[in-house]
């Protein structure tokens, strides 16, 4: 195992070959600030199979994989690789997917992607942990990953509800759009009074001291479900946002994801190669 730029190389990126390589279409004059960019490669692996890989510059470290399509591009999406960096480390790990999706090629130029309205995301099944020098791997991961993921999805389920409940759009235009709004709703506490939600007051507030902060545990019971009282006010809230806020995001914007791929138009970026299919 070799590390490298912050990252370690287990040999994998040396293992798989792009056969063919497809761009959802950008400004003629480039990639636009904020332009969500899709691309779908076609793999062919070390061990002699083929694969597709699914990537977008909005969300970076996240990969769909899926089967190699058939005759008629159809194909079965097996999991999402998703790598979460922080300051101290990072999240790395395999999620199980079960979902169809198909790309039928019009004159292997350009096709259709077209996924199915719901990819059921199923667990964890290998992954990597970095928390400043340590390093968790292997079966000692799954249990701390799995965790977090829990708690992560109880988060985001109870984001997107907030969000709806307040006649909002649901979803955001980037991590650091969502980041700048959700980060003072959930830490008031470390934000500067002008960026506090309304609903904070410290008035007549109970309060309980975890990880050299003071939780105002009225807020806490005010704003949130009460699945997520503990976790905020023991701190658990904030160490999961500051060690996976790419993850949250991520799992955040899942259906958003797979609604803005879907009935999406590709092109082909490597005119060189031709594909068999």
């Amino acid at each position: 195992m070799i590390q490298k730029g912050g990252e370690v190389l287990e040999g994998s990126a040396f293992e798989e070959k792009t056969i063919a390589l497809y761009r959802s279409a950008t400004a003629s004059s480039g990639i636009r600030v904020n332009e969500v960019v899709f691309e779908l490669k076609e793999l062919r692996l070390k061990d002699g199979g083929e694969a597709v890989e699914i990537t977008s510059n909005a969300w970076p470290g996240f990969a769909l994989r899926g089967t190699r399509p058939d005759d008629n591009g159809n194909f079965h999406l097996t999991q999402a690789r998703i790598f979460s960096s922080h300051i101290h480390g990072w999240n790395e790990f395999t999620l199980d997917l079960l979902g169809d999706a198909s790309f039928p090629l019009e004159g292997e130029m350009a096709g259709l992607l077209l996924m199915d309205e719901e990819v059921e995301r199923v667990q964890i099944s290998s992954g990597m942990i970095r928390l400043k020098s340590n390093y968790i791997t292997g079966n000692a991961a799954l249990a701390p990953l799995r965790n977090r993921r829990e708690r992560i999805l109880a988060l985001t389920e109870w984001m997107k509800e907030w969000r709806h409940n307040n006649s909002a759009d649901v979803y955001f235009a980037s991590e650091i759009e969502f980041a700048n709004y959700w980060k003072p709703r959930l830490f008031p506490e470390l934000a500067s009074k002008k960026n506090r939600p309304p609903e904070y007051s410290t008035e007549n507030a109970e309060w309980n001291r975890a990880d050299s902060v003071n939780w105002n545990c009225s807020y806490t019971k005010r704003i949130f479900p009460e699945e997520l009282y503990l976790l905020r006010n023991s701190g658990a809230l904030l160490r999961d946002w500051e060690e996976a806020q790419a993850w949250i995001y991520l799992e955040y914007s899942w259906n958003n994801i797979i609604g803005l791929l879907h009935n999406n138009n590709l092109y082909r970026a490597d005119k060189s190669r031709k594909v068999q299919r």
